[in-house]
């Protein structure tokens, strides 16, 4: 049955990432404005906020159905982008992509409770990185081929399509779901036990993003190449990411956190070998850190609130995404790239110190029963 849900994850990924970039490129061609096309943008990771509120929705009904009628109701949204190209329509149609993205991050999590054992889903949820970072790097370069030769329809009618299929995969799988229990609150022991795992990873998506900022003057400043060349350190760093969620069962937050200090530190040295090098551990600490707060919530977090925990805590996590981007862009104005990405290995230094002390801490107060999660944090 996993085969169908990752035959789901594939097709579906496929068509988010080739959406998220023709959105803005699209806007800016009918524009050329820089400042709409970064709305578009927004507009699809906006409904982040409603989390909590989405969640619910998530925990009101049985999450496989759930997720085939997700899939299925954004086609005839996407649909309305045949018929007009007026910018108010696409953020409309953007917001909506946005909500459904955020109701699928808090369904899924649930479904794969329902249908794995918790010692696999540590694995599960590696794979599931692997497949989109993996996504990441093939459907981006499909979409700009097919807008390049042909504008946004071809790319909105594979990204419909995808969903369809998508949809008809999710349908195959056979899992015993139980019906959903009454409306909850998270109780306060379950929130406390997941700040430290969430904060940290929020924060090595913070510190990641300020690298990202800082390596527009690495390139040129550093290694002398032209803009277009910051597409390798990118594939270098989405090859970290696959390949840390081929090693899922292994991913930590604070061992993310340190993976993200080093590969900040071999960046200042501008040696090409070195700064690759740190693209790539910079993608596998990201990728350990999200993996290691996505199996926690899965296996500290009752089923009747699963939905909402997870949403909120993957948005806040990647919330910390755009805050280091706008850091970054200050930093930059003042800083070299060799001093913003000590400044990025001395917080993520801190951060995993700080982890580790918490993580120490309520080791001592748990009872035996409970240690088995510990591994992950």
């Amino acid at each position: 049955m996993v085969r169908w849900y990752f035959a789901g994850l594939a097709l579906s990924f496929f068509g988010t990432s080739a959406m998220h970039l023709v959105a803005g490129v699209w806007v800016k061609s009918l524009t050329g404005s820089d400042a709409l096309a970064t709305i578009a943008i927004l507009c699809v990771y906006a409904p982040g906020v409603l989390s909590p509120w989405i969640g619910r929705i998530a925990d009101s009904y049985r999450r496989k159905p759930l997720l085939i009628c997700t899939d299925l109701a954004i086609v005839p949204v996407l649909a309305v982008l045949f018929l007009t190209d007026e910018i108010w329509v696409i953020y409309t149609v953007l917001l909506i992509y946005g909500v459904k993205a955020v109701l699928v991050s808090a369904a899924e999590p649930a479904l794969l409770v329902a249908l794995l054992p918790p010692d696999r889903l540590a694995r599960i949820n590696g794979l599931r990185m692997s497949l989109q970072e993996g996504m990441k790097l093939v459907a981006p370069l499909a979409a700009a081929a097919l807008f390049a030769g042909y504008g946004a329809w071809p790319v909105i009618a594979i990204d419909a399509l995808s969903f369809l299929l998508a949809a008809a995969a999710t349908s195959m799988i056979k899992v015993d779901e139980p019906p959903p229990a009454p409306r909850e609150t998270p109780s306060r022991p379950h929130l406390k036990a997941l700040t430290w795992p969430i904060a940290g990873a929020a924060t090595a998506l913070f510190a990641g993003s300020i690298g990202t900022a800082a390596s527009f003057s690495l390139v040129e400043n550093g290694l002398h190449h032209d803009p277009e060349f910051l597409g390798v350190l990118s594939a270098a760093q989405g090859a970290g990411s696959v390949i840390a969620g081929l090693q899922g069962k292994r991913a930590n937050v604070t061992a993310g956190l340190v993976l993200v200090a080093a590969g900040a530190l071999a960046r200042t040295t501008a040696w090409l070998p070195a700064v690759l090098a740190g693209g790539f551990l910079n993608g596998a600490g990201l990728a350990w850190a999200v993996i290691a707060v996505a199996t926690l919530v899965q296996q500290r977090t009752p089923p009747a609130v699963l939905g909402r925990v997870s949403a909120t805590a993957i948005s806040i996590v990647f919330a910390g995404g755009p805050l280091g981007l706008a850091a970054g862009a200050a930093l930059v104005a003042h800083l070299s790239f060799e001093a913003i990405y000590v400044i990025i290995a001395v917080i993520t230094t801190a951060a995993a110190v700080w982890a580790r002390g918490s993580q120490a801490r309520r080791f001592t107060a748990r009872r035996a029963p409970a240690r088995a999660t510990d591994q992950m944090e």
